[in-house]
């Protein structure tokens, strides 16, 4: 790990992105679970974040230049791995990530999206032994079609 990546660990998404949630007090009950649970992570230094967290964020589309490299670290060792709803849902999310988002991922970071059309190359031969049954075709389906529209030539530049 170089000095710059362990700097950024220490440090939280709201101190690297400058985010201030000026003494807003943030609770369940008044903003629910989903905006409650954004502010206690994004208030983690990241290296804290679990596997469950990092894929949260992710289709939160919090964080996105911290987390989606580390999210791939994660798919290079189990690319089907579960971390919070279904085996393969953190390559579903990351293939998700909208064209529109504030940080303009994809477009901007052509290697890690090559990285992931690779992975994803490399084990969509044994998708369905790899999710069994654990998963529906429907979700199979998706995850295909989602890969394989992502991949396209004309869409990994």
């Amino acid at each position: 790990m170089n000095n710059k990546s362990s700097i950024i660990e220490k440090k939280s998404i709201c101190q690297l992105e400058g985010w201030d949630w000026k003494g807003e007090k943030i609770t369940v009950e008044d903003d629910g679970m989903i905006v409650y649970r954004c502010y206690v992570l994004t208030q983690k230094p990241i290296k804290d974040l679990s596997p469950a967290d990092i894929y949260f964020l992710i289709t939160q589309e919090c964080g996105l230049p911290y987390l989606v490299p580390m999210a791939l670290d994660l798919l290079q060792n189990d690319f089907y791995a579960e971390m919070e709803d279904f085996k393969g849902d953190l390559a579903l999310a990351l293939v998700q990530i909208s064209d529109d988002n504030k940080y303009d991922y994809w477009p901007n970071h052509p290697t890690e999206k090559t990285r992931l059309c690779e992975m994803y190359k490399t084990n969509q031969q044994n998708m369905e032994e790899a999710l069994d049954v654990s998963v529906s075709w429907h979700i199979i389906k998706k995850i295909r079609k989602l890969f394989n529209k992502f991949c396209e030539p004309s869409n990994t530049k």
